[in-house]
């Protein structure tokens, strides 16, 4: 159901169930975690220590995500479309909050080399915290900066990765 200003409005019993929106999520998921295991193999080591090393844990991430994506995507084929009550039905608002969130993650990417992780990181946080709602000091700046810290103590003093 559309208003005069082309908006939907969301049903009330929930979002409809489909069969093709599941397949098609399903085939991006696959695809995303066959590119990270794909990906994760071509990370150069300076040392070749034959156990656990930098590979490891983006390989064994895109190996269990991308068996995941196969068992939904056979759900998807084979199954019935899942009822979905809970979600509310697509809006303009919703679409152009994902458009903005993905702009915002291209401008992190190429901030990030610039300007350091420890800069673009709570301005990037900040940024996703008032697009989708966040307007008090707690989500614009005691999140992106309290996130920001466990992040970088976390890569950069504990796992020693270099941010």
């Amino acid at each position: 159901m559309t208003t005069p200003d082309d908006t939907e409005v969301p049903t009330a019993g929930g979002a409809r169930p489909s069969k093709p929106m599941e397949i098609a999520a399903a085939a991006v998921a696959l695809a995303g975690f066959a590119a990270v295991f794909l990906l994760a193999r071509g990370i150069e080591l300076r040392v070749e220590t034959g156990g656990i090393g930098p590979r490891w844990w983006p390989q064994v991430l895109g190996a269990a995500g991308a068996a995941l994506s196969v068992v939904l995507l056979c759900r998807a084929v084979v199954g019935a479309a899942a009822q979905r009550e809970g979600v509310q039905e697509a809006t303009r608002d919703g679409r152009v909050r994902v458009v903005l969130v993905v702009v915002l993650a291209a401008l992190y990417v190429v901030a990030w080399p610039l300007a350091g992780f420890v800069v673009a990181t709570p301005l990037f946080l900040a940024a996703g915290a008032y697009l989708f709602g966040g307007r008090g000091w707690a989500a614009l700046l005691a999140f992106p900066v309290g996130l920001t810290a466990l992040l970088y103590l976390l890569f950069h003093s504990v796992l020693e990765v270099p941010l």
